[in-house]
């Protein structure tokens, strides 16, 4: 079985990195394998760089040697003006696996650029970001995430956004909606509620 770890490569600075260690670590100990891990310290290449790149960790647990591959890529950030809501059962992607049919599989039945998953009417996440809603007076969160995502896990820390139950009722209560990930800042891609379909 084989994992990812996006990681946002910054000027020369790796961002977030406790807290990708984090969950490459609750990785190994989801599936049991505590006695080692990928320290992403003694990974990573010193690098001086200039520009925003995308990071790209794929690895696997098999051995105390577990094998992992590096692609640094010069980021571009997609464009994304519509979303579509599309209802789905309740499956695990708690954490990062390389396989997403799953998800693709969701993005194939959208007419929109990407998609926003709902599970027994409580909105998780989009296919490859976190949401945020702006109420007019704060960002909140759903709380019902399929994966808890570092920068999601950032912007709580920080008491930039809030955690709260969002059903499929609930979103045009909302006046915009941010795609947060470790690439993704909140408010560097947003759109208005009207530019979703449901």
């Amino acid at each position: 079985m084989r994992f990812i770890e996006s990681i946002q490569f910054k000027d020369g600075e790796y961002l977030n990195l406790p807290l990708h260690q984090a969950r490459i670590d609750s990785v190994f100990k989801k599936y049991n394998v505590e006695t080692y891990s990928h320290n992403l310290n003694q990974i990573l290449p010193d690098l001086k760089m200039d520009g925003i790149f995308k990071v790209r960790m794929v690895y696997d647990m098999d051995s105390e040697d577990a094998a992992y591959d590096l692609e640094f890529a010069e980021y571009h950030q997609r464009k994304i003006q519509t979303l579509e809501i599309v209802h789905t059962e309740l499956f695990d992607y708690s954490v990062k696996y390389e396989s997403r049919d799953k998800i693709n599989d969701l993005v194939e039945l959208a007419s929109a650029d990407d998609i926003i998953i709902a599970i027994d009417n409580h909105i998780t996440d989009g296919s490859y970001f976190n949401l945020a809603f702006w109420d007019g007076i704060n960002w909140v969160t759903p709380d019902t995430p399929l994966l808890n995502g570092v920068r999601r896990t950032q912007l709580l820390n920080e008491g930039k956004i809030q955690e709260q139950e969002i059903t499929t009722e609930d979103i045009s209560s909302f006046q915009k909606v941010s795609l947060i990930n470790a690439m993704l800042d909140l408010g560097q891609l947003e759109l208005p509620i009207s530019h979703i379909n449901f």
